[in-house]
């Protein structure tokens, strides 16, 4: 296969791939797989989290509106039925975490920094919005896949991981996918840089999502 007939998301993957093995491996992930993650740790992720795919879903319909329609159609479809909200749920109730205290609590720096850098794509371009929104769904997709064979003994956190291990699941990602190849095809070299920036800026964030979680990250740490 030469070069030009190598798909884009084959390109963004293979930039990714330093940034997506540190998330695969880090040790959030890698105990909650063991089971070893402080559950305090893993409620103040679901927080975080729930904040975070509140944006994320506001983010795809307002990159759906820059779309032509069957391109925004597709995202508004995926942004109704992901399921994430629904799979979290009973997470969320297993750790007695609440709406009320989600929104009242402070949204972490990370967290606010991601969502701004996806919000800013809006500002440079349709596709690489798109293309910012993309390591959410794959790198979750690809951390499932990885940890698959292995079954952590907290039930909760088992949860976590097979709520990305199902057939919807791999279909959102494969058609989110599917539209940033059709993008970068219809658009010119300087469009595909920019999303190729996003998307690498987004796996960087999501690298420090888990870091974020893992030391329960606030305010005042970036002061010291």
């Amino acid at each position: 296969m030469n070069a030009n007939s190598t798909k884009f998301s084959e390109k963004l993957h293979q930039a990714a791939a330093p940034l997506w093995q540190k998330s695969i491996h880090h040790p959030f992930i890698t105990e909650l797989a063991s089971g070893k993650l402080p559950l305090a740790t893993f409620r103040y992720y679901l927080t975080q989290d729930t904040k975070y795919l509140a944006a994320f879903e506001k983010l795809h319909e307002r990159t759906a509106a820059l779309l032509p329609q069957s391109q925004g159609a597709l995202l508004l479809k995926l942004a109704n039925g992901s399921g994430e909200d629904i799979q979290r749920s009973p997470m969320l109730q297993q750790l007695h975490l609440n709406p009320e205290e989600i929104q009242q609590a402070p949204i972490a720096p990370n967290n606010y920094a991601y969502i701004t850098h996806m919000e800013h794509q809006l500002s440079i371009d349709p596709a690489a919005a798109v293309a910012g929104l993309l390591p959410c769904y794959w790198l979750y997709d690809e951390i499932a896949d990885y940890w698959k064979n292995q079954t952590s003994p907290v039930p909760v956190y088992q949860a976590f991981f097979d709520s990305y291990q199902t057939v919807g699941f791999d279909t959102s990602t494969q058609q989110l996918i599917d539209l940033v190849n059709e993008l970068a095809a219809n658009n010119n070299e300087t469009v595909k840089q920019q999303m190729m920036t996003a998307f690498l800026r987004s796996s960087s964030y999501e690298l420090g999502f888990w870091q974020m979680a893992y030391t329960h990250q606030t305010w005042a740490d970036l002061n010291n």
